[in-house]
């Protein structure tokens, strides 16, 4: 194909460069929505059939489910073009059919580049004078000049038209364990023969268990002392690290502890108490996570110094095979992840920039044994999946500098770990799901709700006949008749909503609606269906939106004001006008009682449950405890909420005139949620949460990375 310019609106794609630009600027595109679109513009308005964009986008022998890896593709597609799919000014959707490309498209061919070689030039006559002789060497001398940098600039020429290898891609994924216990917070390890992964078994805790990768044997790693949480493995294969359960669960810094791998008694590892650490690829240095400071130590744990300071809480951090680099994980104060570097001796400390749609969600990443790649974890609507970053390439080939896209759900793949041999990378996987369940105060024992369908945030009308929910993981939002017949669909991907609230005559429910690379939003929708539309027009953020009891205003709670800091806010439904409450600084998630005598709402500092005075702004504190997911009682006098007690969700009540503070339950299993374990009120009173059925397990992904040498 000749190299083409496809202009459409303010964007422009340019297949020789494979630069997607608006209006002359950069937008990041990943490889398979760039060739998505590069087929979408070619057909111009005809339907693309969705088998023809897989056999574009996926070359044969690869191993992924097409259908979701095409949604997700034209996800970041619109995403990048600003486009929606309910109201597509790019790409529209064919139902069951492909898609087709609406907007006029312009198409610019560049003419040919054709070298002019100049005519040869005539030979000199000889003259038999000296008078000649110099001119003559100064024109050998600037021909000679003139080769030479022909010469250079075709030696750059020809570098820069190298082309690169070809992309990694996954050639097999092989299942390792079947019991999906596999802990996903925990990294894997490996000395070659075998892999050691975190299994947590409810009411038993953590336990480090190996899979023989000869046979796929899986047992528990015999000899090591219990309450124990091993994070890394010597460079010899002899020696683990392990910190101590208890301080993991409180978010404490812990000793370090060496333990024999056979099994043997714990050694106290210097005077450092961390979370995080990596031994450096000849045993020598130690480098640790502290809050937000990354710090180089001797291999005992002394003589400690700053190497890098980060934005937030760094996690994971990873040596270069050839140790002179370290990259690590950081945390922020809003769940978003981002991949930093710093050299070993300190220098060159930086982020590494995707510039990606949406707040950045890239981590835990380590090299493959050559150094030659780095793989890492992306998550993008609900769903991690592994990219591969190429480090260097030889000098035949042009290093690829976008990373490439290994895996595309529906399973998230986390803490990759590249296999010694260079030929696999094994990662932990988890297909979620969830089950809705009712704590049965009389029998003490939680059972099935709604069927256990996977619902999170359920809200019902105060008649008591319908019910609003968040299909979980999808994040979509549905009605329902509260036995749970009758289910009508309200929002589609990539639309993601949260905390429902039926309005109080029943036709309309507020909930909070996310797309990723843009605010959080207020919207409103007919409880019959249709497009759900923004409630309050502002630019910062909006969340959890609570009705009044009236139903003649909505209370709500605003990410960031003009000051800052957060805030709750009042909208006056009639006549439009939004006020910040006075004194409710720092508050979020309010709360109305259905009597309307009372507003709560969480103190995001402390995770304590207040009450709030709308005319004076007094607040008193209700909880000793941090507080998520509060409900109200239907008499107004409790307020449930969840708490974590050690490695277990509890829930409890707070009788409010009082302060009276009781246990209602504890959870014996792991809870679910999108944002957070989910609880909540049933129209009876009985606690509702939504019960984790998901599976983690551990998986070998055999990879081709092409050989460049």
């Amino acid at each position: 194909m000749p190299t083409r310019v496809y202009r459409f609106g303010v964007f422009e794609l340019n297949t020789a460069t494979q630069q997607l630009l608006k209006q002359g600027r950069r937008v990041r595109l990943q490889q398979q929505p760039r060739q998505a679109l590069e087929l979408l513009l070619e057909a111009q308005g005809r339907l693309v059939t969705r088998q023809e964009l897989r056999q574009r986008l996926w070359p044969s022998g690869v191993h992924v489910d097409y259908e979701l890896g095409l949604t997700g593709a034209i996800k970041r597609l619109r995403l990048a073009l600003d486009d929606s799919a309910e109201t597509p000014r790019f790409v529209e959707t064919v139902p069951k059919c492909g898609y087709r490309f609406v907007a006029p498209v312009q198409v610019v061919t560049p003419p040919d580049r054709t070298v002019v070689t100049p005519p040869p030039v005539a030979p000199a006559q000889p003259v038999p004078t000296t008078a000649v002789a110099r001119p003559r060497r100064r024109t050998v001398a600037g021909i000679l000049v003139a080769v030479a940098v022909v010469g250079v600039a075709a030696g750059v020429g020809l570098l820069a038209l190298r082309a690169p290898l070809p992309p990694p891609s996954i050639t097999r994924v092989v299942k390792l364990t079947r019991s999906g216990r596999a802990w996903p917070q925990e990294s894997l390890l490996s000395d070659g023969a075998r892999l050691y992964y975190t299994e947590f078994v409810v009411g038993t805790g953590y336990r480090l268990r190996q899979i023989l990768l000869n046979g796929n044997e899986d047992t528990v790693a015999p000899g090591l002392p219990s309450h124990t949480l091993f994070r890394a493995l010597s460079p010899d294969h002899t020696t683990f690290i392990a910190i101590s359960q208890d301080d993991a669960a409180r978010g404490n810094p812990s000793p370090l502890w060496t333990v024999p791998v056979v099994g043997g008694v714990p050694r106290r590892l210097g005077s450092v108490r961390t979370n995080d650490f990596a031994w450096s690829p000849d045993g020598g240095s130690l480098a640790y996570a502290e809050e937000g400071r990354l710090l180089l130590a001797t291999a005992d744990a002394d003589n400690p110094r700053l190497l890098a300071t980060a934005p937030g809480h760094v996690i994971c951090p990873r040596w270069s095979p050839d140790g002179r680099r370290l990259r690590f994980t950081v945390l922020g104060g809003a769940g978003e992840l981002a991949l930093w570097e710093v050299g070993a001796d300190g220098s060159g400390a930086r982020a590494l920039r995707f510039d990606w749609p949406g707040p950045p969600m890239e981590g835990f990443g380590d090299w493959t044994p050559d150094g030659r790649h780095f793989v890492f974890v992306s998550r993008r609507d609900g769903v991690s999946n592994l990219w591969a970053l190429e480090e260097g390439s030889d000098w035949r080939h042009r290093r690829r500098r976008e990373p490439v896209q290994l895996t595309a759900g529906p399973v998230s793949y986390g803490r990759p770990l590249p296999s010694l041999d260079g030929k696999r990378v094994f990662a932990l996987g988890t297909e979620p799901g969830g089950e809705l369940v009712r704590y049965d105060g009389a029998q003490r024992e939680f059972v099935r709700y709604l069927g256990g369908r996977a619902a999170e945030h359920l809200d019902w009308s105060r008649d008591g006949r319908w019910v609003a929910y968040a299909a979980y993981p999808e994040g979509t939002l549905w009605r329902a008749h509260a036995d749970g017949s009758d289910a009508l669909q309200l929002t589609t991907p990539p639309l993601r909503a949260a905390q429902p609230r039926w309005s109080p005559d029943g036709t309309r429910i507020l909930f909070t609606g996310t797309v990723a690379g843009t605010p959080a939003r207020i919207l409103v929708v007919s409880a019959d269906g249709g497009t759900p539309e923004p409630l309050v027009a502002e630019p910062h953020a909006q969340a959890d939106p609570c009705w009044s009891p009236a139903g003649d205003s909505v209370v709500y709670g605003g990410d960031r004001d003009s000051g800052g800091r957060l805030a709750l806010y009042r909208l006056d439904l009639g006549s439009g006008r939004r006020q910040r409450i006075p004194g409710t600084e720092g508050l979020h998630a309010p709360l109305w009682s259905p009597d309307g005598r009372r507003l709560a709402a969480r103190d995001a500092a402390s995770g304590r449950l207040v009450l709030c005075d709308l005319r004076s702004g007094r607040r008193l504190t209700l909880t000793r405890r941090t507080a998520d997911y509060a409900a109200w009682s239907a008499d107004s006098q409790f307020l449930q909420f969840n708490s974590p007690v050690g490695e277990q969700m509890v829930l409890f009540r707070v009788h409010v005139p009082d302060g009276a503070e009781e246990k209602v339950a504890e959870v014996p299993f792991k809870p679910a949620g999108s944002w957070g374990s989910w609880s909540g009120l049933a129209p009876d009173g009985s606690p509702l949460v939504l019960r984790d059925r998901g599976q983690t397990d551990v998986y070998a992904l055999s990879v081709s990375f092409a050989e460049g040498r």
